[in-house]
């Protein structure tokens, strides 16, 4: 198997000079130049590639930032594989995502990029098929996604493996996950404060996850569960706050100039403390 990391490559259009979301989406540097080399390697290389890292490492994201570049001559079909899924059946949907504009695209000098992104569920041998298929189509390319377990498996029943192009989306290091949650803390809704990233907070982080972002995002709470206890916590809040109001309430009526007043005697009590009973016996 053919590993291009240290490839030697130019590209016009340095990623790095797009948008951030582009950067922020790839998390760091190191999977960005993955990206830029995957562009090279699909505009410049017949081979066969692969996408190799564990689960939630970011492959799906560097394919989608990939298709997001929107580059004029090149086309992407997706392709779910499964253990159903035979070569006849891969033929007819490119086919069918050609819609007839096959000829037309080969004589534009396109490329339609077929993308496996579950390469592990394909029937031992097919990826053989997939691979010939390919190499006699000028206009094609294909990109695999494996994790390491799947890479191993299919490389017993499919030999041409070894001859493609393999691209491993790096883990990220202790320090880069902290700065991942603090990406990740400036969104809106976010799971995670900034008060609450320290540097325990990120070592623990790393030291459960290995530095694969899919596995730091479910670390973090939930952000249902986070809108819960913010929920509760605005609830408690206003409770005490009209708790105090009560109390207050109560300690000024009890002590205001209304509540001094002296009480109205009855009418009988008010005659006999001027006099008038008595002046009326005489």
């Amino acid at each position: 198997m053919v590993e291009n990391d240290t490839l030697t490559y130019h590209v016009k259009q340095p990623l790095m000079d797009q948008k951030s979301r582009v950067f922020h989406s790839l998390i760091t540097q190191e999977r960005t130049r993955k990206l830029e080399l995957l562009i090279h390697l699909i505009a410049n290389s017949k081979q066969a590639l692969i996408i190799c890292g564990p689960k939630g490492i970011g492959k799906s994201t560097t394919l989608k930032v990939l298709q997001e570049r929107k580059i004029d001559s090149w086309l992407y079909c997706s392709v779910q594989g499964h253990a159903d899924l035979s070569f006849e059946k891969i033929q007819e949907q490119t086919t069918q995502f050609l819609s007839g504009t096959f000829k037309q695209t080969k004589s534009q000098h396109k490329k339609i990029v077929l993308i496996f992104p579950d390469a592990g569920c394909l029937a031992p041998g097919l990826i053989n098929k997939i691979i010939e298929y390919t190499v006699k189509n000028p206009v094609l390319r294909v990109i695999f996604v494996l994790t390491h377990g799947d890479l191993d498996v299919k490389t017993n029943s499919d030999n041409v493996l070894d001859d493609c192009h393999l691209i491993e989306i790096p883990s990220l290091s202790e320090k880069q996950c902290g700065e991942f949650l603090l990406y990740l803390a400036t969104k809106p809704n976010s799971p995670v404060a900034f008060n609450a990233i320290s540097d325990d907070f990120i070592a623990s982080i790393y030291r459960e996850t290995q530095g694969i972002p899919g596995r730091i995002i479910a670390e973090l709470p939930p952000l249902e569960a986070t809108g819960q206890i913010n929920h509760s916590l605005w609830i408690l809040v206003v409770a005490v706050v009209g708790l105090v109001a009560i109390a207050f309430g109560i300690q000024w009526f009890s002590t205001s100039e209304y509540n001094m007043r002296p009480i109205a005697l009855p009418a009988a009590d008010v005659q006999r403390s001027v006099g008038i009973g008595s002046s009326e016996k005489k």
